[in-house]
Order: C-alpha cells, then sequence, then structure tokens
C-alpha cells in the first residue's frame, strides 16, 4: 500500500467519525474552541520534559518555521495547544486567526486536523487546506506528530502549521520531517526513563548511525525486557506492550544477554525470526562498565553503576549560604568516620547531591555508591530489591538470584532516600543488618558480610512518625548518627548565585544565558515548592523558549509568575482587578494599542510595573506587547 493511500485512507476515517461519531457539519464553520492560560497549565506541565529532553530538534524545527513562516505548536493529550512560537509577523498573524495558544484540536471539537487525529491515529498526519473537515481550518495545512511517552501513552503532539500548500511535494517533505522529529523525541525520553538500564536498539539496516536508532528496548539486570519503545514494538510484530515486558532477552529477540554484552557499541546481526529486525546495537553504558561474570557470593567489592548524575564536590555545594556552610562543615568532620547521617529537608532540596558529595569526600570514594528511593519502589519488590535473593527463590525470579543494594554498597555509602516510607518489617530487617554488619538474601542461610556507611534522608518528621508508631524508635536512633539539614531554596541566602548558575548549566556549551532583571526579581520572589529541582525545570526550559538572547519574564511559566510574590504577599499590581484587566487597553478608541502602551511607558519612565499599573494590566502583558509591537526602551537600542 502506497504512503499516499494510507495517509487517504486515516483522512477518509476521521471524516467518517466526525459525520457518525461526533454529529459535526462539514458545511457550518465553527469558530476554534479557546482555553484559558489557567486551563492549560497542566497540560503544559505534561509537556514540559518533552521539550526539555529534545532541546535540539525543537530548536532545528523552530528555526525551520521561522525561514517558512509556518507556527510549531505543542499539545496535550486531549489536542489542547500548550506552546506557540511564531517567530515572524506571517506565522503571528496564524496564531490570531486559530492556530495559537489555547485552542483546542481535540477531533471531536475540531473535526479532522492534524493534531486531534494524529493523537487518535498514534501516528503522523497531514492535513492539508480541503482535508479539514470543518472549514474554518480549511486555509491551513497542519502537519501533526503524536508524542508518545516509554509506557506507550500519549502525552500529546508535536505540529508545524500554515497556509495551505499546492505542492505536494512540500507537504511531504514536512510530514517526514514531523515523522522523524516526534521519533527522536521519543527516543530522548526513552533513554533517559532507562538511562541506569541496559539499552538496545533494533534496526533493519546494518548501516544505521547509533544516534539515530529509535527502535528501543531496555533490560533489567537479569536480561529481562523492562521497557520498550513504541518503534520497537511495531518491530517485534505489534501488539499488547505487556506481553514483551519480564520476558528474558533472548525469547524477544533471538540473542543472549551475555551475546549483547559482550558486543556492546556494536551493530550484531540476529535472527530475523524473532523480529522484523536483523540488527541490534547494544548501546555502551556511559558510566560504570558491567561486570563480565557474577559476583562471587562473598563480596569484596560488588559491582554499581551509578546513576549519571550530576556530580558536585562539597566546595560547590556551599555557596554563599551560612546554613549550607555549617552543613559542609559537619560533613567534613564526619567524612572519614563511620557514623551514619540523616539528611532532612524538602523534597528538591539536592538531598541526594549532598549525599553524593559526602561519598566523594570520604575514603570510601573509590567504592561504589548505591542510592535507593525507597518511596519509588513498591512494597512488594522493596524486601527483594534491598536484601536480594538466593537462586530458585521465586518463580520467575533470575536464575542466578539476586545481589541486594545492601549487599551491592559493600566498601561503599548506601544512600536510602525517603526512608520514612519505608514499611515496619522491612525496618526490622534493616535495623538487624545495621546492628550486625551482614544481610541474609530472601531464601538464603548463610550471612553476608557487609562494610558500609550509610546516609538516609527524608521529608518527613521521623521523630513525630516515632510518637505516632510510624517508625521504629530504634531504627530511628541507629540511622540519625549526626543530622544535616537542608535548608528550602526560599531561605537560601545566595538564591540569587543558585539562579544564575543554574541558567549557564542549561545553556548551550560557550553561550550562557543571562537573566532581564524582571525575569531574575520573578524568580526571587517566588516560593518554590519543589525547591531546586523545580528551578531547574523552570530555567531548563525557559532557556528552550526564550525568544530572545536572555531569558525575559515573558519566558517564565504562567504558574511562576502567578506565584511569584507567594513569600511576603501578592502584589496588587501583579492582579490588577478584573475589570481593568477586560477595559485597561480598550478605554481610548482614538488611538492605537502601541501608541498607548508606548506612552504609558515614557510616562513612567520606563517602569514597567507603573505602566501595568496605569493601563490595568499586568506586567506580563506589558512585556508580550512590548515584545509584539517591538518597543525598545531608549537606553537599549
Amino acid at each position: 500500500m502506497s504512503a499516499d493511500t494510507r495517509a487517504s485512507q486515516v483522512i477518509q476515517a476521521s471524516w467518517n467519525r466526525c459525520e457518525t461519531q461526533y454529529g459535526l457539519d462539514s458545511t457550518r464553520s465553527l469558530p476554534p474552541l479557546r482555553l484559558s492560560e489557567g486551563e492549560i497549565r497542566h497540560g503544559r506541565d505534561l509537556i514540559a520534559e518533552s521539550m526539555a529532553r529534545s532541546s535540539t530538534v525543537v530548536h532545528q524545527l523552530r528555526e525551520l518555521a521561522r525561514d517558512t513562516n509556518y507556527c510549531m505548536l505543542f499539545a496535550d493529550p486531549d489536542g489542547v495547544v500548550v506552546k506557540t512560537f511564531s517567530d515572524t509577523e506571517d506565522a503571528r498573524s496564524l496564531t490570531a486567526r486559530g492556530l495559537g495558544t489555547g485552542t483546542v484540536f481535540r477531533e471531536a471539537d475540531a473535526g479532522t486536523n492534524g493534531i486531534g487525529t494524529s493523537i487518535i491515529e498514534r501516528r503522523t498526519v497531514t492535513v492539508n487546506g480541503e482535508e479539514h473537515y470543518n472549514p474554518t481550518f480549511k486555509p491551513f495545512i497542519c502537519v501533526s506528530a503524536p508524542l508518545i511517552d516509554p509506557d506507550g501513552k500519549a502525552l500529546g503532539a508535536l505540529d508545524l502549521s500554515g497556509l495551505r500548500v499546492g505542492r505536494h511535494s512540500e507537504a511531504a517533505f514536512l510530514h517526514q520531517l514531523l515523522d522523524d522529529a516526534a521519533l527522536w523525541v521519543q527516543s530522548a525520553l526513552f533513554r533517559h526513563r532507562y538511562k541506569n538500564n541496559f539499552i538496545v536498539g533494533l534496526s533493519q539496516s546494518p548501516g544505521i548511525d547509533h544516534s539515530m536508532f529509535r527502535a528501543l528496548v531496555a533490560l533489567d539486570d537479569g536480561g529481562r525486557v523492562c521497557g520498550l519503545s513504541e518503534s520497537a514494538l511495531s518491530l517485534l510484530g505489534g501488539g499488547n506492550r505487556t506481553s514483551f515486558l519480564h520476558r528474558p532477552v533472548d525469547e524477544v529477540l533471538g540473542v543472549t544477554l551475555g551475546a549483547l554484552e559482550s558486543g556492546s557499541g556494536r551493530v550484531q546481526r540476529v535472527d530475523p525470526g524473532k523480529t522484523k529486525a536483523g540488527y541490534v546495537y547494544p548501546f555502551p553504558y556511559e558510566s560504570a562498565s558491567r561486570p563480565a561474570a557474577r559476583p562471587a557470593r562473598r563480596i569484596e567489592k560488588a559491582p554499581d553503576r551509578p546513576r549519571p548524575v550530576q556530580v558536585l564536590t562539597l566546595d560547590q555545594l556551599t555557596g554563599r549560604d551560612e546554613r549550607m556552610r555549617k552543613n559542609v562543615q559537619l560533613a567534613r568532620r564526619i567524612a572519614d568516620r563511620n557514623i551514619p547521617v540523616l539528611l532532612q529537608g524538602e523534597t528538591g532540596s539536592g538531598k541526594e547531591v549532598f549525599a553524593r558529595a559526602l561519598h566523594l569526600e570520604s575514603p570510601r570514594r573509590d567504592g561504589p555508591f548505591v542510592a535507593v528511593n525507597c518511596a519509588a519502589i513498591p512494597d512488594s519488590l522493596l524486601d527483594s530489591e534491598l536484601f536480594g535473593y538466593e537462586a530458585g527463590t521465586f518463580t520467575g525470579g533470575l536464575k542466578a538470584g539476586k545481589i541486594g543494594k545492601v549487599a551491592a554498597s559493600n566498601h561503599g555509602t548506601l544512600f536510602l532516600d525517603e526512608i520514612g516510607d519505608m514499611r515496619l518489617d522491612l525496618q526490622t530487617r534493616l535495623l538487624r543488618v545495621l546492628s550486625e554488619r551482614e544481610v541474609t538474601p530472601l531464601g538464603g542461610i548463610e550471612p553476608v558480610p557487609v562494610d558500609l556507611k550509610l546516609i538516609c534522608a527524608t521529608h518527613r518528621d521521623l521523630q513525630r512518625m516515632v510518637e505516632t508508631g510510624e517508625f521504629r524508635e530504634d531504627l530511628y536512633y541507629r540511622i540519625n548518627g549526626a543530622k544535616i539539614v537542608l535548608p528550602p531554596l526560599r531561605e537560601r541566602g545566595d538564591l540569587a548565585d543558585l539562579i544564575h548558575q543554574i541558567a549557564r548549566e542549561e545553556s548551550d556549551p560557550g553561550q550562557p544565558v543571562e537573566l532581564a532583571s524582571e525575569a531574575l526579581d520573578c524568580l526571587l520572589d517566588n516560593p518554590w515548592p519543589g525547591n531546586i529541582r523545580q528551578l531547574r525545570n523552570v530555567l531548563s526550559l525557559a532557556v528552550l523558549t526564550r525568544d530572545g538572547p536572555r531569558i525575559e519574564l515573558d519566558d517564565l511559566p504562567d504558574e511562576i509568575r502567578l506565584r511569584a510574590g507567594g513569600k511576603r504577599g501578592v502584589s496588587a499590581d501583579f492582579y490588577p482587578p478584573p475589570e481593568r484587566m477586560v477595559s485597561g487597553l480598550k478605554q481610548s478608541l482614538g488611538e492605537t494599542e502601541r501608541e498607548r502602551i508606548h506612552r504609558a511607558l515614557q510616562d513612567s519612565k520606563w517602569q514597567v510595573t507603573e505602566a501595568a499599573r496605569r493601563l490595568g494590566v499586568s506586567r506580563a502583558t506589558i512585556h508580550r506587547k512590548m515584545k509584539d509591537y517591538d518597543i525598545v526602551r531608549p537606553d537599549r537600542r
């Protein structure tokens, strides 16, 4: 079947749904539905990671859209546009006609269209001119590709839209471009999700560059499939994703784990009888190497494959905050002592980063650093994850058994994050391990001696949990050898330094992005409930989506702009009265909007807050209009 035939069938199927399921009228022009900024906030959060993890392809597509007067759109799983890039005058005119942020392209509401139809069909779709069901959209061409997460769930869609084209070659080029871009995004998300796993790429050709693999399979330590991308599912014959999970790799791909490991970094030919792919590429580990053989029963130095996270030293963590300086001083005093450490602090305050820095400062720096998030592992698996199990203990378990995280941290550091979420019965077992310095795997008889430094972390009040019986008192005193409390971001005395530092880290190499004073003030005023993790995500997205050489106030997410001032109370100027928001820019019918804004800025000596107060709008609106109308302060020309 030709590509044109398949495309025609997709359009026809969509028109049939519009007529028979949705009851839409193809002769009636319906204005596009639009949602407010507040209503699209959740959808924007859903696609934020996709944008951040695929900055390269986003930049390239945005440049193409700019050169060809197209709009570039990101939509959420419901087909609602949550981010629009319109970088030319012609593209901005299209947003006013319905291709802007907040527009609902759900097929049931908007009829056949690129975004809504691609999400339903789970494939790249081109809808050009008359192929749109709603006459309102017939002047446009919309080329959209669905974004699928590593679990197979729809995250939304990536779209290029412009005025309809008559050349089939242009539409075909855009279709292929969006298809490749979406696969690149999905690959980036998959490789990030399974960055701690052994990943294998599948291909029907031996000549493909490893960076272009889109069909990806992730394996656990025992060589069983724990994840596969949408493209891999297709090459494996399609069907239910769960039917491939937890199966040994040799059953799925026809090649053993040992053969894959020995050929890491090289394309290998495999038996095509198992898959449509005749070649596999085992991606090399980016951190520590995997051992060639299983470790001995008594572990001298167990292998560990730490996550490829950002590693900072204690010096780098000190900054200019007095509380952090004291924390680092205490950490250095106990670094060479076998004293357990309890890190307390809000979620996202950098507890694991601090634990890694403490490990690097200790005599155990050459040993493994093994991190376990007690809240992220299901209760049913945490026991075997921590303590391991002997061969034959479980039906379907690894034939050789499994080494637990406790034993794997031998001669190194065991970091138990969110220990306040650990079950009471596991607390009892952990207490015994810490007391006797040995661990017995599930199903085992002979204990294995372990020598480790313990660092625990939690955002919970363990003392209160001890009083309520939710946490063992004896374990609390066992892990609370030295308590280090990390301050929340909003209380850091060096917050401005951290903002600039993270902005530089998130920028392209050699091209650090600066922040406008209004944007910095907004970030400083934010309460940061998600702490450093939230700040990094915000700046990562702002660096990616900024319109100019620096981050302006309007480049920050809406929820950050609206929440700013939460530490000291919200400024009245930031939330103008509703009636003024509606009428502020419309009260002078005899002059243009640009002239009113320009005059207000001049009268207020170019103080944006004062100009916004005079016009009865928010500061964000003034900044946006200044960009739209190319209004520049005289001292910045």
